[in-house]
Order: structure tokens, then C-alpha cells, then sequence
């Protein structure tokens, strides 16, 4: 295929090609240890190498299903779907790009309104940024690394974790309304349950917290949480700890299951429609737990797992169509699809070092189309058509670990760890 430069904006880091498709074909505690034996295995998928690579990533247009929410928390919704009722750039031009004082791990989220961003930085600040033009409104010091992606509540606030062991609420204005001490770095994503209250993870523990910075309760995990919480049908928990366990929790902070998947599980989950939860280990694996009993099985019943080359880092997506989208790791880092029964039907490689923990951290979005938009460790950020077929590329001169940020009508916000933050849109 032909390389086609596109000249987007004035600045270099505009610079797009395409590339050939590289498709191939109460302080309640943990659980005993003898409840995890207790929970049946349905079945576990080896799926090796070949199996990822007999379809292409992209399986077409999802079906006309309503929007899964507005970009004000980690993947969109509390779900983590990252479903986006959005349409990506597919002849993108660079609007601006800014520099945000450190290196960003955490997506920028937007405020309700759509015009105001929140960028939350290694440096330890919170910022804000007008959309429209990229300039900085306020700065907030948060005392600490900031890896935990922000989330706004319905009054506007703006919550956000830091590794000073602190949550931080904070106006629209940048004003501190108040500040929680934790016992544990607050390094994950913070999520909204019961109508107003927060959950954040810090250290081994997960933390409800009311508005007002009072906290409801803290459930305690074998070791640290380096998953962000997403949210069930009846507004209990689902998270990964590193000490090998998937967990549930319910809206009153009593465990009710935890399964052993065998390795650290740092790949924050994602659920479906029909309660299925689905975690990335350090194993080399992607895991379905029924939240629900829905399917008819027991609650904390392990359906599947399915084995990978490489860790399975950051957080899962989930496809329209029920797919669940993964980022690997190496020595072969690439972008995995799995049916909703944990069959392969997709892998997206991209070139990587040899070095396991050199990769791709955490899934695509989705856009209203089936396209699917993500950042790497090889610097660059793609966009994938419904065909598997790549439309474009961008380098941005260094790792793009932010899960990216798609804003209506076709805004896409980058954040990577060169300390900036850029924005493209639909051009001519």
C-alpha cells in the first residue's frame, strides 16, 4: 500500500501516514483461601500463538445500541466499556498540543459540559485545559505521581488520586474542597457508585467514600489494587489485586467472591451487559467471572480464561458486539480480541523490542462505527477501521500509555509521556 503523508496543522508532530494493515488472517476482609477452591472452572481456552492470528481485529459495525456514557471517568462509563458515541478521526489534523509539566499515564477526562479537560500528570498536578484552544486554566498540586485517571461527579467536582495517599475533591475553579489520607497510594482510576459516592483503591484497600470526604467503609485485599474498580448492575465492585485475585465486593463493602486467576491481576476489568466481568492478568491471560449468576452458574463462577503470549495490562473495552479488546504486552505486544466465549477472533501486532515489559497498556475505544483508536509503546497512536485495516497513524515521539479520550463530534485527546497532551479532530 502507498504511504500518503497528511499535512495536519503546523506542527510536526502532525505528521500522518498509512501503513499497511498488519492484520493476520465496615472493614469487611478478604475471603478464607479454601472459598477461592470452592468457585467452579467452566472451561479455560489455550489459545497459543496461531489461534489470535485467523481474523482480522475489526469485525464490522456494531449494531445502533444507545451511548454508554459522557468521557467524565476512566473509559467512559462505569463499566469501563469504552463504548463511545463518537465518530474518530478518519482524516485527522492536529487542533493543538501542549505541554503539561510531566508525563501523563492517566486519560484525560472532560468536564460535563465538554469544554473544559482535566489532565492529571507524573509531575503531581492536576490541570485544566480549555478544549477548544489547549490553554491552562489552573493547576492544582496533589502532593504526588498522579497515575490515577480523574472522574468528574454530577456537581461538576473533580476527584483525583495521587501517591501522596491522598483523594482530592476540587471545584470547577480549581479550588480544594477538601482532601482524604489514605493508607495506600491512590494510583487507580476513581469511579462513581450509589448516585454520589466515590470508590478509589490506595495501596491493598478499596475505599467508598461519601461527597464529603467521609468514608462509608474500606475493604482490604490480600495486596496492593493496582486495578480501577468498575461497577455492577446492583452497584457492587469488581477489582483485581496483586495477590493473584479477581474479587467482588457488594454495595455494602462485604466480599462476595474472590477467584484466584494464578498471577498479579493488574488489568482492570470490564463488564458486559450480561453482569460476565472480564480481568488481564501478569499470567498472560484474559479471565470471564459471572458477577450476576445470570448465565445460571454461581456468582464468582470462572467461565474462562484464556491464555496470551504477554501480560495483559491496564484496562479492558468491550466491543458493541460483546468482544472483549485487550492491550499486550511482549515479547510479541499486540491488541487482542476475544469472542465473549474467550475464543480468539483478532490480534493487531505491532513492532516491539523482545522485552516483556515492553508493549501495548490497555484496549482501544470504540467509536459509533466499530473503529477502534489506541496508543502504544513504540510511540505511536492508531486508528483501525471496522475491516482491521489501519486508517491512519501518528508518532507522537514518545510511549502513549494513556487510554485515549474521544469527545462528540470527532475529537481525540493523546496524552503521552513526553509531559504532552494534544488534540485532533476530523480535517478537510
Amino acid at each position: 500500500m502507498p504511504l500518503l503523508a497528511l499535512v495536519a496543522g503546523t506542527t510536526a508532530l502532525a505528521l500522518l501516514k498509512i501503513r499497511s494493515p498488519r492484520v493476520l488472517a465496615t472493614l469487611p476482609t478478604a475471603l478464607p483461601e479454601t472459598e477461592s477452591a470452592r468457585i467452579p472452572v467452566e472451561r479455560h481456552v489455550d489459545a497459543g500463538s496461531e489461534g489470535l492470528t485467523s481474523a482480522p481485529l475489526g469485525r464490522g459495525a456494531p449494531p445502533n445500541l444507545p451511548a454508554d456514557g459522557s468521557v467524565s471517568t476512566l473509559h467512559g462509563d462505569p463499566q469501563h466499556t469504552d463504548r463511545i458515541a463518537a465518530h474518530g478521526p478518519r482524516h485527522p489534523e492536529i487542533v493543538w498540543s501542549v505541554a503539561v509539566g510531566g508525563a501523563v499515564e492517566a486519560q484525560p477526562v472532560a468536564s460535563l459540559d465538554g469544554r473544559y479537560l482535566y489532565i492529571a500528570t507524573l509531575s503531581g498536578e492536576l490541570r485544566a485545559l480549555d478544549r477548544a484552544t489547549g490553554h491552562e486554566l489552573w493547576t492544582v498540586a496533589l502532593g504526588g505521581r498522579a497515575y490515577a485517571t480523574p472522574m468528574v461527579g454530577p456537581d461538576g467536582t473533580i476527584y483525583a488520586g495521587s501517591d501522596a495517599k491522598r483523594l482530592f475533591a476540587i471545584d470547577p475553579a480549581g479550588k480544594v474542597r477538601w482532601k482524604l489520607e489514605l493508607q495506600g497510594e491512590a494510583d487507580t482510576g476513581i469511579l462513581l457508585v450509589g448516585g454520589n459516592d466515590l470508590v478509589v483503591a490506595a495501596g491493598a484497600h478499596v475505599y467508598r467514600v461519601h461527597p464529603d470526604g467521609t468514608v462509608a467503609w474500606r475493604f482490604d485485599a490480600g495486596r496492593k489494587v493496582f486495578t480501577a474498580p468498575a461497577r455492577t448492575a446492583k452497584d457492587g465492585l469488581v477489582f483485581g489485586a496483586q495477590d493473584h485475585c479477581a474479587y467482588g465486593v457488594g454495595a455494602d463493602g462485604k466480599v462476595a467472591f474472590r477467584v484466584d486467576l494464578g498471577a498479579d491481576v493488574d488489568g482492570s476489568p470490564v463488564i458486559d451487559e450480561s453482569g460476565t466481568a472480564y480481568f488481564g492478568t501478569d499470567g498472560g491471560a484474559i479471565a470471564a467471572i459471572d458477577t450476576s449468576g445470570s448465565t445460571g452458574s454461581p456468582v464468582g463462577t470462572l467461565r474462562w480464561k484464556t491464555d496470551l503470549p504477554g501480560y495483559v495490562r491496564g484496562t479492558l473495552s468491550l466491543a458493541r458486539n460483546g468482544d472483549v479488546l485487550g492491550g499486550m504486552y511482549g515479547p510479541t505486544p499486540a491488541v487482542v480480541r476475544l469472542a465473549p466465549d474467550g475464543h480468539p477472533v483478532g490480534r493487531f501486532p505491532v513492532a516491539g523490542t523482545g522485552a516483556r515489559e515492553f508493549g501495548i497498556h490497555g484496549a482501544p475505544l470504540e467509536d459509533d462505527s466499530g473503529a477502534l483508536f489506541f496508543g502504544a509503546e513504540d510511540d505511536r497512536v492508531y486508528a483501525i477501521g471496522p475491516d482491521g485495516a489501519v486508517m491512519w497513524t501518528v508518532d507522537r515521539g514518545d510511549d502513549v500509555d494513556a487510554p485515549l479520550t474521544l469527545l462528540a463530534p470527532s475529537d481525540l485527546v493523546v496524552a503521552s509521556d513526553d509531559g504532552t497532551v494534544a488534540l485532533y479532530r476530523e480535517g478537510p
